[in-house]
């Protein structure tokens, strides 16, 4: 869950060079910038690929936020897109949270047991709807290859950790509830360690934190670094002989500081980025648009595409993905369903890259991190 509007920041430095020469590269692959990069959709200027390769999302809430006025069939909707693996994410301090010009900040402080009882209430209206629409639940590596073969899944996710209340032993029934995703922090503070948009209180990783990630090791749950400080990922990665995954955001030159504009103190650096990948892990971008400051990358399906392949330079195909943070990504996101992230994959398919790397971009990249840290759990 991101909040996308800010007061316009300085200019990066550098930026204007680098999107100069990637604009070019795109534009002489058919992907032209500026005032012809509007959205698109698969219908409009780009025709799909040959082979409509699978998608996956590392960070959604797709289906649960937003009132529909002729409804919406999940399985359907993923079907029709070829989105084969959807991490939908269970928000747990929504109640303690408002958002105001400075973003997403916590406005109360929850009494013992509120957090456990509140993500239990809220991974239950999860539940049914996923029941209803018949969408089954990933919970195996065979359950992902499945996925990989055209059956659409959820991957059950948690955006925060705070539901823990500091208890490790929770995690255990977490994961007897379907969850296979959990992310370590998110908006409010938490005994696990620092997030990005209050002042740092941890120094990174406390030791709670810590065996929170050595028991997601031992269950089989894929651990999320977003919203973490520079601080957190590295003591993360020290603690896991696993790949772990950052969902969804972006990289800017320099990250950022608790103090900058909401869409920049929620940015990842390079060097965070770049040790992520070095541990076999995958980055997601996100789908949030920022008004008002030409550097942000992100202001189209177009612009998004072309991020997706700065990444890829920046950190290596095998380590990119798409975690739109769909319905949680703020007013007028960039991608506002599946076929919006549909026409991104038609983009990058023009682009000539070769298969293997737009299948790990498009879902295998994610899939790999996932099956790893399922089939860590029998060998712990």
């Amino acid at each position: 869950m991101a909040t996308p509007e800010g007061i316009p920041h300085a200019r990066f430095p550098g930026r204007e060079r680098r999107r100069f020469v990637l604009g070019g590269a795109l534009a002489a692959a058919g992907l032209a910038t500026g005032a012809a990069a509007q959205d698109a959709t698969p219908s409009q200027a780009v025709a799909p690929s040959r082979q409509r390769l699978p998608l996956a999302d590392m960070h959604s809430h797709y289906g649960m936020f937003l009132p529909r006025l002729f409804g919406l069939d999940l399985a359907r909707h993923l079907a029709d897109t070829g989105t084969v693996l959807l991490a939908w994410s269970v928000t747990d301090d929504h109640r303690w949270i408002a958002v105001g010009g400075g973003g997403w900040r916590q406005t109360r402080v929850p009494a013992p047991g509120e957090l456990w009882e509140n993500f239990q209430r809220r991974l239950a209206g999860y539940e049914e709807k996923r029941a209803a629409w018949g969408v089954p639940r990933a919970l195996t590596p065979a359950d992902v290859d499945a996925a990989l073969a055209g059956q659409p899944m959820v991957l059950m996710a948690t955006e925060g950790a705070n539901f823990l209340e500091g208890r490790v032993e929770r995690l255990a029934e977490a994961h007897a509830w379907g969850i296979r995703h959990l992310q370590l922090v998110h908006f409010i503070q938490s005994p696990l360690g620092d997030h990005q948009t209050a002042e740092p209180r941890h120094g990174g990783l406390t030791p709670t934190g810590v065996e929170v990630v050595r028991a997601c090791r031992r269950l089989g749950i894929v651990v999320d670094l977003a919203h973490g400080t520079a601080g957190l990922v590295d003591a993360a990665l020290d603690a896991t002989d696993r790949p772990l995954v950052w969902s969804h955001s972006w990289i800017s030159p320099q990250g950022g500081t608790w103090q900058d504009v909401p869409y920049v103190a929620r940015s990842l650096a390079p060097a965070s980025a770049r040790r992520i990948a070095a541990a076999g892990g995958v980055v997601g971008l996100w789908s949030v648009r920022v008004r008002g400051d030409p550097a942000y990358p992100v202001h189209s399906v177009r612009a998004y595409a072309e991020e997706i392949l700065r990444m890829a330079d920046l950190i290596g195909p095998a380590h990119v993905a798409f975690g739109t943070d769909m319905e949680g990504a703020g007013p007028g996101p960039i991608l506002s369903d599946y076929v919006d992230l549909r026409a991104v994959a038609d983009l990058l398919a023009q682009r000539g890259l070769a298969e293997a790397d737009l299948r790990g971009i498009f879902a295998g990249n994610y899939a790999r991190v996932v099956q790893a840290a399922m089939r860590g759990a029998t060998a712990s």
